[in-house]
């Protein structure tokens, strides 16, 4: 295999790698987790942070701190939004990518 395909497989491979990754957010607090389908009024989102690819976390990847205690139910979705994957895009070089978690009280 010459230099340059070489060097395009290392690039493709990185670039793939940066939208794939185990990423956990862990879901906490007080409040009661309810179904998805159920409509609620966002009240945090948050950006966490990984490397290896979302294989460890840089910093706590709990929701717990953006829970209100005043929250009784809530539901929480886990995405790769837009901006998640032009951020990673060019960190996923350095194996850093992020995904965000968007906090929906439910009433």
């Amino acid at each position: 295999m010459g230099k340059r395909k070489l060097i395009i497989s290392a690039l493709l491979f990185v670039l793939v790698s940066s939208f794939l990754g185990c990423a956990t957010i862990k879901v906490g607090g007080n409040a009661q987790l309810v179904s998805s389908s159920e409509e609620g009024t966002k009240i945090a989102e948050q950006r966490y942070w990984y490397v290896l690819w979302g294989l460890v976390p840089l910093g706590d990847n709990s929701t717990d701190p953006y829970i209100p205690s005043s929250v009784k139910k809530l539901r929480v979705e886990t995405t790769t939004t837009f901006i998640d994957g032009l951020i990673s895009l060019f960190t996923g070089i350095v194996t850093i990518t992020c995904r965000t978690a968007e906090i929906y009280e439910v009433k």
